[in-house]
């Protein structure tokens, strides 16, 4: 299945990982440049949900 979450937030990052770890095609829209850059580069979101890392990586 192919999902699209949008928010960049800790919602949106948590859902994103939880349906990715499930084996989804997995699109994470945020609008912050540096989020979406750190999010890319190390599939981490310590901005918005700090001390989760490693997420999922689809």
């Amino acid at each position: 299945m192919k999902a699209a979450v949008a928010g960049g937030g800790a919602w949106g990052t948590a859902l994103a990982d939880l349906l990715a770890g499930a084996g989804h095609d997995v699109v994470l829209w945020a609008r912050e440049p540096d989020v979406v850059e750190h999010i890319n580069e190390t599939h981490a979101n310590p901005r918005f949900l700090p001390g989760v890392a490693g997420m999922a990586r689809g």
